[in-house]
């Protein structure tokens, strides 16, 4: 691909937290790959924040996803001129905003509800791509070689103020270490480790190794994550649904370690440079594990499934529960020792 000296180039992010996550490495050897262009990304107002951590763009525009909201995107990119558009969500809407703002190049994947039409090209999802880790998508979008191995993973600089508010909120005791849990998961409870099992984990924490407990989550888990700090007792501090994004990305900045689900969380984690203990049931860590060197991964040893699963699943679920305690503390203990 070429690009001129004033050429603009449009991303329209993914809607999920992990996805967005997934998508940077690419975004950011695109960025070196075409430095004369000006990278614009589209993203819904919710994760902009997100993106607001991320240096590889050159601007962020935030949308609603509503009618209105649509209108108002078309409005602003038709002013923005841009010559290329590269569609990553899957869904109408995303095809339908460059379109309806005359953006001549529309590349995407086929994606839902017969938007094809609405697309300059369609990249095919191969069936080499599909057995590999979601952040090989990106690249293929992108028209970048989709590598052997993961590039420098993604890294998220957390606000500054955020970070400032964060360290004197939850302060530190002398040979206290923060460990985070984060007991919650988007996707439902085919992807959560039962909260009993958090639970043990962090009185195990507390105990052996004087851990100071930060319990994280969405707004949508505050109930959950309340409900886990509590069975911790004293050692655990519930932050679930109490922290903005930047918060949020700042307090996992701050942990030595964090144990997660298969979740936007964990991919959050990850890219702040908290070392991460995933906890994976029937879903394939080899397709949508944390991004970089520093984790470790604890699963029940099945067959692995695909990244996509239903929101209840009785097998996912009797997967996850079969994970003991013990294994995630060892493997806390060990991630502990080595970092």
């Amino acid at each position: 691909m070429t690009t001129p000296a004033d050429h603009s180039v449009l991303i329209c992010a993914p809607n999920w937290l992990g996805d967005a996550v997934m998508c940077m490495p690419a975004i950011r050897l695109f960025r070196k790959a075409h430095p004369e262009a000006a990278l614009i990304l589209l993203s819904k107002r919710r994760l902009c924040e997100l993106w607001a951590m991320n240096r590889d763009t050159d601007r962020v525009l935030a949308y609603d996803p509503t009618f209105r909201g649509t209108l108002a995107a078309r409005a602003v990119l038709r002013e923005r001129r841009c010559a290329q558009a590269f569609v990553m969500p899957n869904s109408f809407r995303a095809a339908l905003i460059p379109f309806l703002a005359g953006i001549p190049e529309r590349i995407g994947f086929r994606g839902h509800h017969g938007r094809a039409w609405m697309l300059h090209r369609v990249v095919p999802v191969s069936s080499a791509r599909r057995g590999r880790h979601q952040w090989t998508e990106a690249f293929s979008l992108l028209g970048l070689p989709v590598p052997d191995a993961l590039p420098p993973p993604p890294y998220l600089f957390p606000d500054e103020r955020a970070a400032s508010e964060m360290r004197d909120r939850l302060g530190q005791a002398e040979g206290e270490e923060r460990i985070g849990l984060i007991p919650g998961a988007a996707r439902g409870p085919s992807k959560r480790w039962p909260p009993e099992h958090f639970i043990a984990v962090g009185r195990a924490l507390a105990s052996s190794r004087r851990a100071r407990l930060l319990v994280l989550g969405a707004p949508a888990e505050a109930e959950l994550c309340r409900r886990v700090a509590d069975g911790i007792g004293p050692a655990a501090l519930d932050l679930g649904g109490r922290t903005s994004l930047p918060q949020l990305a700042a307090a996992l900045s701050l942990c030595r370690a964090v144990v997660a689900n298969d979740s936007g969380g964990m991919h959050l984690a990850a890219a702040v440079g908290a070392p991460v203990v995933a906890v994976y049931g029937l879903t394939d860590p080899n397709k949508t594990g944390p991004l970089g060197p520093s984790h470790l991964l604890v699963a029940p040893g099945l067959a692995a499934g695909d990244r996509d699963i239903a929101r209840r699943s009785d097998a996912a679920e009797l997967a996850l529960r079969n994970i003991a305690p013990e294994q995630v503390v060892e493997a806390v203990a060990a991630l502990l020792a080595r970092t």
